[in-house]
This record gives C-alpha cells, structure tokens and sequence, in this order.
C-alpha cells in the first residue's frame, strides 16, 4: 500500500513538473525578461555593495548614488561621442552595401565567384528581402521595450532582493527552504563574479578592436570598437558579429585592408580566449568552452535570440543550481548511504 501511495505521488510530481514545464514555455519571453532584470540587478549591486563597504552607507543609497553614476557616465559619454557615433552609423549603413557590392564584383570577376553570386541572388528575391527588413523593424521596435523593462526590473531586483526571494521560496517546501536559499544565494555570487569578469573583457576587447581599426586608418574605427565592445557580452557568436562589420568596412578601403583587419580581430579573438577569459576566469566562475558553445545552441533554441545573449549567465546560475540541488544533496546523499 505505501509502494503504490508512493508511486502515486511520484506520478502527479512528474505531471507537475510537465505542466510547469509547458507554463515556462509559454512564457518563455517574459522568463528571459525576468532573467535579464536579474542580472542588471547583479550589476547594480555588484558595483554599490564595494560602495557601501567603503563609505558605510547603506546599500539602498549605494545603488543609487551608483544608478546616478552610470546615468552621468552614460549622458556624458553620449554627449562627448554621441554626435560621432550615430555619425559614423550613419556611415557604416552606406558603406556595408558598398562593400558587399565590391565583393560581389570581385567575386563575379571568376566563374565559381559568379555562379555563388547567382546561387544567393536566387535564393533571396526582392519579397524576401522586404519582409526580413520588416522583421528586423518589429524586433528592433520590440527589442527596445524589453531593455526599458529590464532596467526598470534591475532597479526593483537591486533595491529590495530579499522580498523576491523570500517570496519565491515560500513556493518551496519548508524542509527544503534553506537548501534553496543557500543555492540561489552561491548562483547569485557566481553571477556577479562572472559579470564583473565579462565587463572586463567587454571593455578590453572594445579598446582593442578601436585601437586595432584606427592604426589600420578605417574611418569607424570608434564605433567599431563600441560594437565589438558590446557584443562580446554574447558568448560565441558575437565574436562572429562584430567582425563581420569591420571587414566589411576594411574592404572598401581595398582587399589588402580587409585582410589585415581580419587578422587582427582573429588575434584579438586568440588573445581573448587564450589570456584574457583565462585570467579573468581564475578569480570568477570556470565555464569549459563545450558548456558555453551547447549553452548557446540551447539558448538559441529554446529562446531565441535573447536566450543567446543570456545563454553564459543563464549557464552559470544553472551550473550552480544543479551542484547544489542534485550533485551534492542527491548523488553524494545516495554515495554515503550505499557507503
């Protein structure tokens, strides 16, 4: 009687679990919305709580003296290179085109060039095109909405985290209340680590990538930099999105400049992967590179195109879920009762 009372038991567990699940699925874009607003509150207090160490005050005036801050940093920065940055967008939309129209009469200038030339032309007709122009236009319009909600929720996630977390875990049975709390409180300390690292190389790669562009004499190579700077925050794939762009532009300078520009994103990439992220890595959270790349495909899938860009954090606090709620409480439970 109690095998099949447990087996019972089992069953609307798994059945909960599924429906949670198919909720979660449904709701996918409000959970990656959530997710962002949890790590913009990791910044947010990442940086006030080194504040409130230093100068006692409390950590509510410490965020906002650092919310303050950053809007400052970012006004000023947008007044000194605002003008210059959407400048040279405006530059760099003119000069894509021109550059894949280079490209493509080089490449028309052989057979197996012209026949490739031939083969996309086919592929992607003047309808195509437009609906992906309008596609874009929906998602840009929809990616701004979900930053401004992302900011707002870093803001309530900063200020009062406790009240989040004490809700949460009142979903939690009470026996294992505390485990969860000290799971979600070693994820939350993993996260910031790990964003106080990116942040690093975020801002190391941009410089280099600017420097890189200007000694090559390009004309963008400011918003190359901040590009390259921005995108490193995507794991993988943003290391192929910010150079795509500055080869592009390399090009119509000449084919002699579009290879050497190639090569230094390919030797600020080696530089990034083997002494940058390595470095940073020793005092933040170790992620093994097969992790981080199945994170991204997984993210990709399931997400879209924000559980690629969440896909490392998301890695992270999942990495430090799982050690702590399986490998340590149900495997090593189960190795000491077999002992």
């Amino acid at each position: 009687m109690p095998e099949n009372k447990n087996g019972v038991r089992s069953i609307l567990i798994a059945l909960c679990l599924t429906a949670l699940a198919v909720i979660l699925w449904k709701i996918s874009d409000v959970v990656t919305v959530a997710f962002g607003g949890v790590v913009g509150a990791a910044v947010l207090r990442g940086l006030a709580i080194p504040l409130s160490h230093r100068t006692k005050l409390s950590e509510n005036w410490s965020i906002t003296i650092v919310l303050v801050g950053l809007i400052a940093v970012f006004s000023l920065t947008s007044y000194l290179f605002g003008r210059q940055i959407a400048h040279q967008a405006n530059e760099l939309e003119r000069l894509i085109p021109q550059a894949v129209h280079d490209i493509t009469t080089s490449l028309q200038k052989s057979k197996l060039g012209s026949a490739f030339v031939e083969r996309v032309k086919q592929s992607a007709g003047d309808s195509a095109v437009l609906s992906h122009v309008g596609l874009a236009a929906g998602a840009l319009v929809g990616g701004i909405a979900d930053a401004l909600l992302i900011f707002f929720l870093s803001i309530y996630f900063a200020y009062n985290p406790r009240e989040y977390l004490d809700g949460f875990l009142r979903l939690v049975p009470p026996r294992r209340r505390r485990q969860v709390e000290s799971a979600l409180v070693d994820s939350g300390e993993a996260l910031l680590k790990w964003l106080r690292a990116q942040l690093s190389a975020m801002v190391l790669i941009g410089l280099l990538v600017g420097v890189g562009m200007a000694c090559l004499g390009l004309p963008l190579a400011l918003l190359l930099g901040v590009v390259a700077g921005l995108l490193e925050f995507v794991p993988v794939v943003g290391a192929i999105l910010f150079t795509i762009p500055g080869v592009l532009v390399a090009f119509t300078q000449g084919p002699e400049t579009a290879l050497y520009a190639l090569l230094i994103y390919v030797a600020v990439q080696q530089l990034e992967s083997n002494i940058v992220i390595p470095l940073l890595q020793r005092w933040a959270v170790r992620l093994p590179p097969a992790i981080t790349l199945l994170s991204v495909v997984i993210g990709g899938i399931l997400l879209g195109a924000p559980g690629v860009v969440f896909a490392t954090p998301l890695a992270v606090v999942a990495m430090m879920l799982v050690k702590h709620l399986y490998m340590e409480d149900t495997l090593e439970h189960r190795h000491r009762r077999t002992a």
